[in-house]
C-alpha cells in the first residue's frame, strides 16, 4: 500500500501557498495513494478560511486522510473545520487514528499551547491504548521531532518526553512499523525507538541546512514523502515537485 505525507503547508490566505499545495496533490493524482497524512502547520494566518480551502482540497483527492495540528495551528479553529471528520469535540489534544488497508496511522498532538516546542507525554497514556487495541501495525505521526536533526537551532523547538515516548513505542514490539513527523521543513530519515524514524519536506517552503556552523543554500521546491509498506516493510521515498 501507498500512504502520502504532506506537512507544513502554512496557508495563510494567499493564492500562493494554495497553488503550492495544488501542484503536489495534482502530482499524486497518477499514484493513487491509498491514504494521506498531514503533519501539522496547516495554516499559519487566516485561519478558519485557509482549513476550509485545505480541507475542499484534500476532500476532492478522493483519498482518506488524517492530520495533526502543529505549533502555528489554531486549535479552535481546526476543531471547527474538522472536528466533524475526526470526531474530535474538545479543542486539546486532536489526536487521530484509523486504518488505511493494512497499515494504521496514529497521530499525536503533541502541541503545547503558545509554544513552538512540543511535549509528548500528555498524550502517552492515550497512544499506549491504541497501540494495545489490536489490528494492523501502526505508523505514528506528529508535527514535532522527538529526535535530534542536529540542525543549528532548530533543536530548541524538539518534541519533549522522547525518551518517554520511545519507552511506549518500544513496549509495543511489532505494533508499530515507525515514526514520522514535520516541522523543520526538510526531509530527514534516521532511528527513533529502534524502528525507522523519517520528517517530511515542506509544502510551503525549506529551511536552510545549517550543519556545524556551516550553512547551504536553499533551492528546495516543495516536497512530501510517499511511504511504501509491503509485507510487514515500510520504505520511505522523498518526492520533491
Amino acid at each position: 500500500m501507498i500512504l502520502a505525507q504532506l506537512s507544513d503547508i502554512h496557508a495563510d490566505g494567499s493564492e500562493t501557498r494554495l497553488h503550492r499545495l495544488d501542484a503536489v496533490l495534482k502530482w499524486l493524482e497518477p499514484l493513487r495513494p491509498d491514504g494521506l497524512i498531514v503533519s501539522g502547520d496547516l495554516a499559519e494566518a487566516e485561519h478558519r478560511r485557509s482549513y476550509r480551502a485545505v480541507r475542499q482540497r484534500l476532500e476532492s483527492s478522493g483519498v482518506p486522510y488524517f492530520l495533526v495540528p502543529g505549533n502555528v495551528d489554531d486549535h479552535p479553529a481546526l476543531l471547527a473545520v474538522f472536528g466533524d471528520r475526526f470526531g474530535w469535540t474538545e479543542e486539546r489534544p486532536l489526536n487521530v487514528s484509523g486504518a488505511i488497508g493494512a497499515l494504521r496511522v496514529v497521530g499525536l498532538d503533541v502541541t503545547v499551547a503558545g509554544a513552538h516546542h512540543g511535549d509528548a507525554r500528555p498524550v502517552l497514556e492515550w497512544l499506549a491504548g491504541e497501540l494495545n487495541s489490536g489490528g494492523p501495525p501502526a505508523l505514528v505521526f506528529q508535527h514535532q521531532h522527538p529526535f535530534l536533526c542536529g540542525i543549528d537551532g532548530k533543536d530548541r523547538n524538539i518534541c519533549h518526553g522522547g525518551d518517554e515516548l520511545a519507552a511506549v513505542i518500544e513496549a509495543a514490539g511489532d505494533a508499530v512499523v515507525g515514526l514520522t513527523c514535520g516541522h523543520v521543513h526538510r526531509p530527514m530519515f534516521t532511528r527513533f525507538a529502534s524502528r525507522p524514524a523519517t520528517m517530511a519536506p515542506s509544502v510551503t517552503r525549506a529551511n536552510q541546512l545549517r550543519l556545524d556552523g556551516r550553512e547551504s543554500q536553499i533551492s528546495d521546491p516543495p516536497g512530501l514523502l510517499v511511504h511504501h509498506f509491503r509485507e510487514g516493510r515500510l520504505v520511505s521515498h522523498v518526492v520533491m515537485i
